[in-house]
């Protein structure tokens, strides 16, 4: 059905990936996954950072509990450290959060309901040292394998519908994350205040449609926000965010290819204690990736390029968007089947870039490397 094509990427991007994705998977079968990513960083003089790197252990699992349950939890242990031009340096180690994740189909390729559950055993209380590192892995446009540690206990439900229309798989998907509060940072005039994030709607409209033997998906987000709170009282008030996305897969004998884009455009915030508001912000992705099977095994080189603007322009917030840097990356995952069983992913990507000094406007070159191996278990 078409519709089975669309359902799974609407929930996906909506609540639960890994759960979705599993709902082919026999039931009672499990899948776990483990291994190691390393990622480093190196900047050329100019933002005052010289250096980072970024260590990663993950582990998951995906139960396809009944035709239409699958379950998935997913967490990390993470280390990253960063050096500054001056020689000082600063570093976070330990567990993320747990997330607890799945989806139910009601209707079987029809409508989906997904739950997700964000359990707060990740490292906070952060010292002032620490809250740049912190900043840094959270760029949006220099991806980290973990990008966050700790974003305290939430919730998060959503539904996910889809109907054939003609030749075309529509569909729609609506979520809502409520969440707790946590203590973020640890040894500031704030210390021990607490940090309450405000809640997200999220809403997605799908389509997808096969065309001889290609394949098109397009795609749109909404995001809007509560007001973030700090010790109990209103503190700031997150912008929209907008994401558009599209790709085009197709053989070229016995090759497989596609190539995609996808923009993120974060609205302007709002600091309610004291009435300025913060940047917008928008990242313009365009990419290419080829599937090639080698024997039982199979390469997946991949290149991909990213475009920042922003609104912070010589030190201050304007209304238009400049110039914030560029990112290009080449890399490849390669799939090893050892056994029936088992599977071998390593992973390779280089790339190079500059980032815009939001004050000074001076362009600053950087490099970064990522390696890391996982192995699959199916049980």
């Amino acid at each position: 059905m078409r519709a089975r094509r669309i359902l799974p990427v609407l929930a996906a991007a909506a609540l639960v990936p890994a759960a979705l994705a599993a709902q082919s998977a026999p039931v009672g079968s499990t899948t776990g996954y483990g291994g190691i990513e390393v990622r480093g960083l190196s900047f050329a003089s100019g933002l005052g950072i010289k250096s980072a790197t970024e260590i990663v252990v993950p582990v998951a699992a995906v139960w396809q509990a009944s035709p239409r349950l699958a379950l998935d939890f997913g967490g990390h242990y993470a280390t990253v450290s960063r050096k500054d031009e001056t020689g000082a340096s600063a570093s976070i180690s330990g567990l993320t959060d747990l997330q607890a994740r799945g989806s139910y189909q009601i209707v079987p390729d029809v409508a989906v309901f997904t739950l997700a559950v964000n359990l707060p055993t990740g490292t906070s209380k952060l010292t002032a040292a620490q809250i740049p590192v912190a900043n840094l892995i959270a760029s949006d446009m220099i991806p980290f394998p973990v990008a966050n540690f700790a974003s305290g206990f939430n919730v998060t439900t959503g539904v996910a519908l889809a109907v054939p229309v003609g030749e075309w798989a529509l569909g729609l998907a609506g979520s809502y994350r409520a969440n707790g509060a946590f203590t973020p940072i640890s040894d500031t005039g704030a210390a021990g205040a607490s940090y309450k994030a405000g809640g997200e709607f999220r809403l997605r409209l799908g389509a997808d449609r096969i065309v001889g033997q290609s394949r098109i998906s397009l795609g749109v987000i909404y995001s809007s926000f509560g007001e973030d709170e700090f010790g109990s009282s209103p503190l700031f008030q997150s912008g929209n965010r907008l994401i558009t996305q599209a790709s085009w897969s197709f053989p070229v004998g016995n090759l497989g290819f596609a190539v995609y884009a996808w923009d993120m455009y974060r609205g302007a915030g709002s600091v309610i204690v004291n009435g300025t508001n913060t940047e917008k912000r928008n990242v313009l992705t365009l990419g290419a990736l080829a599937s090639v099977q080698m024997g039982r095994s199979v390469l997946r080189p991949q290149v991909e390029f990213r475009n920042y603007t922003t609104g912070l322009c010589l030190g201050a917030v304007s209304s238009s968007l400049c110039a914030g840097g560029k990112l290009v990356s080449l890399g490849a995952r390669y799939q090893v089947p050892l056994s029936e069983r088992y599977a071998l992913l390593p992973l390779l990507k280089l790339d190079v870039g500059n980032v815009v000094n939001p004050t000074t406007g001076q362009s600053v070159s950087y490099s970064g490397w990522d390696i890391g191996v996982t192995l699959r278990a199916s049980m």
